[in-house]
């Protein structure tokens, strides 16, 4: 029944007209990040690397995309008042929150793979390791977006602008706030990620990366704010009543 559910929301999700509008802002990073192949020598790509691996796409194209997926899960139901349906179904509701969740994460990994794949071209390109660039910059995306997925399934429930919401912690606090102020940068899942997609970056740490903590360290946040994320947003479904 679940997996049911959870390919139903996948296919919901995959097949909106605002999904294949945002896919096209992974397409453009990774054109760009080809013709920045095709039109720079070797020792020049290695500031660029660390710009579009740890800046871009994990900053910036990951949240914007599981932003928009995400926040569907549970707002399309909202705006559609179909949310008490949802609820009366006879099936536990946290089955219903990890489907849409489950969904959410794999529908951002798919539509963000595009920029994945450049990324990850471009890091074999200037002589680094392939599996260490490859594990690199797919662990990163995988967990990061695992991560704000989660925070976005949780506002939807939250709030009927939860868009607006997510959309202003996006854009004020990981790439304003915390780009700006170390300190807290410890309250960022930007900031982790950007750690983690260091490991595909040898010898460079982008900027607005939380210090304090390793690769491991920032996995284990970023999986913690996952696991976090899901059982909040299925005890808040749990205990809505209208």
């Amino acid at each position: 029944m679940s997996t049911t559910l959870y390919g139903f929301s996948l296919r919901g999700i995959l097949l909106r007209g605002r999904t294949a509008g945002f896919a096209v802002l992974p397409l453009v990073v990774a054109v760009v990040v080809f013709v920045v192949i095709g039109i720079t020598s070797v020792p020049n790509r290695y500031g660029v690397q660390n710009t579009f691996t740890g800046n871009l796409l994990t900053g910036l194209v990951v949240p914007i995309v599981a932003l928009v997926l995400a926040i569907g899960a549970f707002g399309d139901e909202r705006d559609a008042r179909t949310l008490p349906l949802l609820r009366a179904i006879a099936r536990p509701r946290w089955h219903t929150v990890v489907a849409r969740f489950a969904a959410a994460w794999t529908a951002t990994v798919v539509v963000t793979l595009p920029a994945v794949v450049a990324c990850a071209v471009l890091g074999i390109s200037v002589n680094q390791p392939a599996g260490r660039v490859v594990g690199g910059v797919l662990l990163a995306t995988v967990l990061t977006s695992g991560a704000y997925c989660a925070l976005f399934v949780l506002l939807s429930l939250l709030t009927r602008r939860g868009l607006l919401a997510g959309l202003a912690y996006v854009v004020l606090w990981e790439t304003f706030l915390a780009g700006l102020a170390p300190a807290l940068r410890g309250l960022s899942i930007g900031s982790y990620g950007r750690r983690v997609a260091s490991l595909a970056i040898p010898g460079d740490v982008p900027l607005g990366t939380v210090s304090s903590l390793g690769v491991t360290g920032a996995s284990v946040v970023l999986v913690g704010v996952t696991v976090v994320g899901v059982v909040l947003s299925a005890l808040r479904l749990q205990r809505m009543d209208a």
